[in-house]
């Protein structure tokens, strides 16, 4: 029975009366003013923090390109260096070799004409030494036949 007699009684009917526009134009006011004093600078601080934050990730991206480009630059200068340097060593080095075989057969050279020489005169010496020797050998020879014979 309860039920019935909730359901006989009518539900009062809405009406569009005043307080309604009351009420819109209270919360548009709010919305408005919210939106000026609340909202807006919300989201200007937010996009003022979030370019902030995008602008130094893009910064920092650029300045690691960057380094990127500086290293590659110096690797590929500092090896074109490297190379040169490599170059001008072993063209040194071919050059103090070239030196140091011209002294060595210009020393080779005044060695071989010396030996030649002494060693012609060793042989003029010996023959010399011979000529005074066979010489000596008959007065030598003279002299012992004397004294064995005397």
């Amino acid at each position: 029975m309860i039920t019935i007699q909730c359901l006989a009684f009518e539900s009062p009917a809405l009406d569009l009366d005043v307080t309604m526009f009351i009420q819109l134009g209270i919360f548009v006011l709010l919305l408005l003013a919210l939106n000026k004093y609340v909202l807006k600078p919300y989201f200007r601080a937010y996009d003022k923090r979030y370019a902030m934050t995008e602008g130094a990730r893009e910064d920092a991206k650029a300045l690691q390109a960057k380094a990127s480009e500086s290293l590659n630059a110096y690797e590929s200068e500092r090896q074109k260096v490297y190379a040169e340097v490599e170059t001008e060593r072993k063209h040194k080095i071919a050059e103090a070799n070239e030196a140091a075989s011209k002294v060595v057969e210009a020393a080779r050279a005044k060695i071989q004409s010396d030996l030649s020489v002494k060693q012609r005169n060793l042989e003029l010496e010996l023959e010399s030494a011979r000529q005074s020797a066979s010489s000596e050998i008959d007065a030598i020879s003279r002299q012992i036949a004397d004294k064995i014979l005397v």
